[in-house]
Formats: C-alpha cells, sequence, structure tokens
C-alpha cells in the first residue's frame, strides 16, 4: 500500500520522457563538477596548511637528522624515569 502512495505515473509523451531524462543527466553532472571543484579546494587547502606547518617553523625546531644530545646518567643505583600512581593502596586495619 505504500509503494502505491509514492509511485507516479510514467508520462506517455516521448519528448517528455526525453526531456526529464536529459534534466536527470544534468544534475548528476552537476552534482559529479560540483564534487570535483569541492575535492579540489580541500585538497588546496590541506596543501596550503601543510606547507604552512612544513616551512613555516623550521628555524624553531631541529631537523630531522640533528637529536638532542642524550642528559647525563644518572649516580649509579637510581634508575631514571616517571610513574603514575593507578591506586592508592588500601588503608592497614
Amino acid at each position: 500500500m505504500a509503494a502505491a502512495l509514492f509511485r507516479q505515473a510514467r508520462t506517455r509523451n516521448p519528448l517528455l520522457r526525453a526531456l526529464s531524462a536529459l534534466l536527470g543527466v544534468l544534475i548528476v553532472g552537476a552534482t559529479l563538477v560540483f564534487g570535483f571543484f569541492v575535492l579540489v579546494a580541500l585538497a588546496a587547502i590541506g596543501a596550503a596548511v601543510w606547507a604552512a606547518r612544513q616551512f613555516g617553523k623550521s628555524a624553531e625546531r631541529p631537523a630531522a637528522g640533528t637529536a638532542t644530545p642524550p642528559p647525563a646518567s644518572p649516580p649509579p643505583g637510581v634508575i631514571e624515569g616517571e610513574f603514575v600512581v593507578v591506586r592508592e593502596p588500601a588503608p592497614r586495619r
């Protein structure tokens, strides 16, 4: 029953059929062209952001091949590192 509500009668006029098919093809083509230009715009924006990040702050950070020297080693018996307390121990009774 619901399918019968949305079904439209096809026109019998061949000229009207050809024009409606042409209109459908034009709409699909316009959508593809619009999507292409959106893709080109996004690629251009992405390239500009990449170039700004790549070449804009080259003086502030060292080059990829130059590493900073390691810090002085700690005294013997000291283990260097960071830790995070995950859970407090239960109080003793």
